[in-house]
């Protein structure tokens, strides 16, 4: 069969058409904006920022940085996309202001300029925004009490919404910490969102008549300051004595560092953990043209009766923590001053029993049969204790029933854990006490169990050795 050759003109010709089809169909192909959309873009950013960034001098650079770069037609032949990226790097060149960002996006361009099509909104059906801050129950995610040390932990990773269902959630949060010694709020990966969220949650923690100068907002207008003040009312129960934690890190930004910082300048909480994003400089969004938005930076947000926030330094913490974990210090520093606080003898105990499970005795291995000899015996109530292999091993042995074994893992001096009896109330819940006579002998062995309602169980009878 003969094989027919292309004109090479016409195959030129589809060729070129093919590769241009490719092009187009690639899914992140974009068209360029004409030179007066830019133009357009441009300015309108440069003006909004002249006009409303709360530092003139700031603001100024900022203009004059996009003025040039737009006449020396460095802005041209870019998509929205591309363009959005571009103007966010030379903006953050000038100084960089974490909030103050250009991006493309459809959906809010047209939600800003009141450009959506209502037939094609109730086709979509139900608001997907509302649907997805339900789905993360409004930026809350836990609430977790310790009755050991009558302790809440509320998870809020955010965002912070200014939504009646996030006020519902949080003050569903603050009620069940209401009767907490302690609050731990943890805000480490909450990137902020409404600055009246945290002025909500601090109202919790005083009294009503005991409102708060929380915090202070002035624009490039000095007549438009606001003070931002804890509120008069708040559903449900108030916390005004309870000792309050917030833990932060790299994750906390914009409203989340105003809460951290507002209430550890009130002296009301201890800040744990790592230092903030810094970005102190509140705003809104607005539209500049062809689905481009700018997060506008147009508040900047103060400590009462100052001019010192968190813009580019971050809440910088009371107890940093570096590599180790926030919350496990924040726990340790309420375990510390609970010991410091006066508290019945049982509740000195169970600080002392989770202390010592945190900080046990690094002993030598080859040590331990000589320093508890005779503690390896038969004793009474069915129990015994061996010692194999460098371990202690208590032996429960009942008639009709299968014998237990659970090792025993030195906590301290003479106190031991039975890893894994009771499990019901954790895996290191009982404890052996040895009790030794005047000559230091072992007369006696006393078992505990820490309960998970909070109390401290003591059996009744004591392990005799035979």
């Amino acid at each position: 069969m003969k094989k027919r050759q292309c004109n090479p003109v016409f195959c030129k010709v589809i060729f070129s058409v093919f590769c241009l089809l490719l092009v187009v169909a690639q899914p992140g192909y974009s068209q360029a904006l004409s030179n007066e959309n830019v133009q357009s873009i441009v300015q309108k950013l440069a003006t909004s920022l002249a006009d409303q960034y709360p530092f003139p001098e700031i603001s100024a650079k900022y203009s004059a940085a996009l003025l040039s770069n737009l006449k020396s037609g460095q802005y041209n032949n870019y998509s929205e996309a591309a363009l959005a990226s571009r103007l966010t790097a030379d903006l953050a060149k000038v100084h960089k202001d974490v909030h103050l960002t250009v991006f493309q996006n459809e959906g809010v361009y047209k939600s800003l300029t009141g450009t959506h099509n209502n037939e094609e909104a109730a086709a979509a059906g139900p608001d997907r925004e509302a649907e997805q801050y339900r789905r993360i129950n409004y930026g809350i995610r836990s609430v977790e009490l310790d009755p050991l040390t009558s302790t809440a932990y509320i998870n809020f990773p955010g965002p912070f919404l200014a939504r009646q269902e996030a006020f519902d959630a949080a003050a569903a949060a603050m009620n069940v910490a209401a009767n907490s010694k302690y609050v731990i709020i943890d805000v480490r990966q909450n990137g902020g969102g409404s600055g009246v969220m945290g002025r909500f949650l601090a109202s919790y923690f005083y009294d009503a008549g005991d409102e708060q100068f929380y915090l202070n907002g002035f624009h490039k207008d000095r007549t438009k300051d606001v003070q931002e003040w804890t509120y008069a009312f708040v559903p449900g129960k108030r916390n005004p004595t309870a000792k309050v934690y917030i833990l932060v890190g790299k994750g906390t930004a914009s409203a989340a560092e105003g809460f951290a910082y507002a209430l550890q300048k009130l002296q009301r909480a201890t800040i744990v953990g790592d230092s903030t994003a810094g970005a102190g400089i509140a705003g809104s969004y607005a539209p500049l043209g062809n689905n481009l938005v700018v997060f506008l930076p147009v508040k900047m947000v103060v400590a009462p009766h100052s001019n010192t926030g968190w813009e580019g330094a971050g809440v910088i913490p009371d107890a940093y923590t570096g590599n180790k974990d926030a919350l496990t210090e924040a726990r340790q520093l309420i375990m510390k001053e609970m010991l410091q606080a006066p508290a019945s003898p049982e509740e000195r105990e169970i600080v002392e029993w989770l202390i010592d499970e945190n900080n046990v005795a690094k002993r030598p291995a080859a040590d331990v049969k000589t320093r508890y000899a005779g503690l390896a015996r038969k004793y009474n109530n069915n129990l015994s204790i061996t010692y194999v292999n460098d371990t202690f091993t208590w032996v429960r042995s009942e008639p009709g029933k299968a014998i237990q074994s659970f090792t025993l893992k030195e906590i301290k001096p003479d106190v031991f854990t039975i890893v894994g009896l009771n499990k019901d109330h954790g895996e290191s819940s009982s404890r052996v006490y040895i009790v030794r006579n005047a000559s230091g002998q072992i007369e006696s062995l006393t078992r505990k169990t820490l309960l998970k309602n909070g109390t401290l169980y003591t059996a009744v009878k004591a392990f005799l050795p035979q």
